[in-house]
C-alpha cells in the first residue's frame, strides 16, 4: 500500500491484534462514503459495509464469499463477508482495495467488489487451477470416458479410469489399456511424461489414442465445464465415484469460470498399438541399451506420429475412433 493507503488501513501487526481478540471489532475506514470493516475472529470472517445504493451485488461464483443487504444504524448497508480461514491478511487487503475504489475513485460498491474479487480469483487460479496442458489432457480423457459410458456400465468405466494416478495408464480394462493423448497442434505431436507411460502391462495390450482439438464456438464445441457436466449426466448412480476421480484429476467446481474456451475435435481420433514398431522410450529399453541404466532416473519426450498409419483398436475404442465423440 502507498502512504495514503497505509494511513487508511491497519498494518499487519495491528490486524493481528484484532484477530487475537475474543470478540468482533469494527474499524471505520476514513473517507466518504463511510466504510466499516468488521473483524470477527470467532467466526473467522472479515466483512466490509458501505451504504446501500440499490446496485445488484452478486458473488455467487466465489467460494467463501457472501454478500447481502443489512439494516444498521437506521439505514441499509451492503455487506460483503469473507470466510478467511488461514488467509486473514489477504482477505483484509482485498476489502481494503474495495474501500479504496469506493472512497478514493468513486467506484460503485458492487463494481468495486466484483473487480477486487475477480483480480483475487485470477491470482489464486494461477496456482490452483489446471494449466492449459492439463485442461486439454483432461478434456481428451473425458471425451473417451463419455463414449465408453454409452457402451459399457458407467461404474466399470469409472473404475477403469486411472489417468490421474502416477505411473498408471489412463483407462485400464482387464485385457487392454488406453493412453489418451490430446493436442491442439495440427500434427499429432504428443508429450510422453515418463518412462513408464507407454510401458505395456504384462498380459494386456496398450493403445495410444490420439485426440486433436481446436477452438470452437458455443454451437460447435463445449467448454471443459460442459463436458464435465455431460460425463456426470452419463454416470448415473456412479456419480459420486466419478466426482471423486474428477477431484483427483484436478477438477474443482470453483474454477469452472476459468475454463471458458469452447473446444471441438480437429479430426477424428486415431488409435495406435504400442508395440515394437511404435516409437517409445521405456524403462525396459533403458535397461537393455544403456551402460549405466541405474543412473537414469526418468525422462520425458515428444513424439510426432502424424505419419504413422492408425490401426483398429479393440472395443470400446473402435467406436471412438470411427465416430469421434
Amino acid at each position: 500500500m502507498g502512504d495514503t493507503a497505509a494511513k487508511r488501513h491497519l498494518s499487519r501487526a495491528q490486524l493481528d491484534e484484532y484477530l487475537n481478540l475474543a470478540a468482533p471489532a469494527t474499524i471505520v475506514v476514513p473517507g466518504e462514503p463511510i466504510c466499516r470493516v468488521i473483524i470477527d475472529p470467532v467466526r473467522h470472517e472479515l466483512s466490509l459495509r458501505a451504504p446501500y445504493r440499490n446496485d445488484r451485488l452478486d458473488v455467487a461464483e466465489f467460494e467463501h464469499v457472501n454478500a447481502r443487504v443489512v439494516a444498521d444504524s437506521g439505514g441499509q448497508w451492503y455487506e460483503v463477508v469473507i470466510a478467511y480461514a488461514d488467509h486473514a491478511h489477504e482477505a483484509y487487503l482485498l476489502l481494503g482495495d474495495v474501500a479504496d475504489m469506493v472512497q478514493l475513485s468513486g467506484v460503485p460498491f458492487a463494481d468495486a467488489v466484483r473487480s477486487a474479487l475477480e483480480t483475487f480469483a485470477q491470482l489464486i487460479a494461477r496456482s490452483s487451477s489446471l494449466n492449459a496442458e492439463k485442461q486439454i489432457g483432461l478434456y481428451g480423457e473425458l471425451l473417451f470416458l463419455e463414449k465408453c459410458m454409452h457402451l459399457l456400465p458407467p461404474p466399470s468405466v469409472i473404475e477403469a479410469w486411472k489417468g490421474f494416478a502416477s505411473h498408471e495408464h489412463d483407462i485400464v480394462f482387464a485385457d487392454v489399456s488406453f493412453e489418451v493423448k490430446t493436442t491442439k497442434s495440427e500434427r499429432r505431436r504428443h508429450q510422453i511424461g515418463s518412462l513408464e507411460q507407454l510401458e505395456p502391462t504384462v498380459g494386456s495390450s496398450l493403445w495410444l489414442l490420439s485426440v486433436q482439438l481446436t477452438s470452437g464456438t458455443s454451437t460447435s464445441g463445449r467448454t471443459l465445464g460442459q463436458l464435465v457436466d455431460a460425463v456426470r449426466a452419463a454416470a448415473g448412480p456412479a456419480l459420486s465415484s466419478l466426482n471423486a476421480c474428477l477431484e483427483q484429476a484436478g477438477w474443482r467446481e470453483r474454477d469452472r469460470s476459468q475454463y471458458r474456451e469452447y473446444l471441438a475435435l480437429r479430426s477424428t481420433p486415431a488409435a495406435y498399438l504400442v508395440d515394437d514398431e511404435f516409437p517409445v522410450l521405456t524403462r525396459s529399453i533403458i535397461q537393455s541399451s544403456s551402460r549405466r541404466p541405474e543412473l537414469i532416473m526418468d525422462a520425458s519426450y515428444r513424439i510426432d506420429i502424424t505419419s504413422l498409419t492408425p490401426a483398429a483398436p479393440p472395443y470400446p475404442a473402435e467406436s471412438f475412433v470411427n465416430g469421434g465423440h
